[in-house]
């Protein structure tokens, strides 16, 4: 299959990475990431150990059309990333989301219907240097388009022929909510605690407002339409934390390096529906507003 990873940054880069040993991949991402690579390989280090010969662009001007596009850039370039790919993607290119935060995948599906696909992962990985990628984790990746059961086989097949545990579901969205569930309780206290996801399990006040956070995200789900179960989820929660301990989460890495977030978009979003929807959401305004603090005083440092 012919794949191109648009915003291959860490995830998008072991992913691609990844399938480029059954696939022909393509990473479009950041210069200095995408020039290393060229030179010198994708390194992949962590739980994969390899060094693979990937293709790489700044942009997707001359490159051909794939069969699979995996968006994985910030929920915030959504809307330029489908810009940038709608005139040189065929009309039987498939588009796959592995972001984070809520909206991506209705975006997606206004430009390509039937052939947009959802899905979630809980691959950990970081950019260590331009050109090297460590990987903590394979995770649990879940894809489904809802409309096109095939296409989601299909997608699915590619990842498990090169050795990444993929899964079909018939419910995406109701797959994509949870996972935004999970991002919302675990990215921004990392954030703000400065301390990969294992440290919260160690405070039983942290671990208090986990389970009050994750209650609060469960009735804004169900204020939509979509009903989630607070016990399966806040167990989903410690899972993920256990299983990504030494993670330093994106919002972590965000606030580190001084880049902006998907605040936003996770709790943001959150925090906009439960007000539109009568839902009181105390602790996702208060996230948001503390973690937009904190980009806004990292980024200003950075500047």
């Amino acid at each position: 299959m012919r794949v191109c990873v648009f915003g291959a940054g860490s995830l998008g880069s072991a992913v691609g990475g990844i399938l480029s040993a059954k696939h022909e991949v393509v990473l479009v991402g950041r210069r200095a990431h995408m020039s290393a690579i060229d030179k010198h390989g994708l390194v992949l280090s962590g739980d994969v150990r390899r060094t693979v010969r990937v293709g790489t662009s700044e942009s997707v001007k001359g490159l051909s059309s794939p069969e699979l596009v995996i968006v994985t850039t910030k929920a915030y370039d959504t809307d330029s990333a489908i810009a940038a790919c709608r005139a040189w993607s065929s009309r039987s290119t498939k588009v796959l989301t592995l972001q984070n935060g809520l909206g991506n995948l209705e975006k997606l599906r206004a430009w390509k219907h039937a052939r947009a696909f959802g899905g979630t992962t809980t691959m950990g990985a970081q950019v260590i240097s331009p050109g090297e990628v460590r990987v903590s984790g394979l995770g649990r990746t879940v894809i489904g388009g809802d409309l096109d059961e095939i296409g989601s086989e299909t997608i699915s097949n590619a990842f498990l022929s090169c050795g990444l545990p993929c899964e079909v579901v018939r419910d995406i969205n109701s797959e994509m909510l949870s996972k935004a569930v999970v991002s919302a309780c675990i990215n921004p206290l990392t954030a703000i605690l400065r301390v990969p996801n294992g440290r919260l399990l160690e405070s039983d006040v942290i671990m208090r407002f986990l389970d009050e956070l994750c209650d609060e995200c469960v009735d804004v789900c169900k204020s939509s339409g979509v009903g989630l179960a607070s016990e399966e989820l806040i167990t989903r929660v410690l899972d993920v934390v256990k299983n990504t301990a030494r993670n330093r989460s994106s919002m972590l890495q965000d606030i580190e390096n001084g880049r902006r977030t998907e605040i936003d978009h996770i709790n943001g979003e959150f925090s906009r529906l439960g007000e539109k929807r009568g839902v009181d959401v105390p602790l996702n305004r208060a996230l948001t507003a503390m973690v937009g603090a904190l980009e806004r005083n990292a980024r200003k440092g950075k500047g």
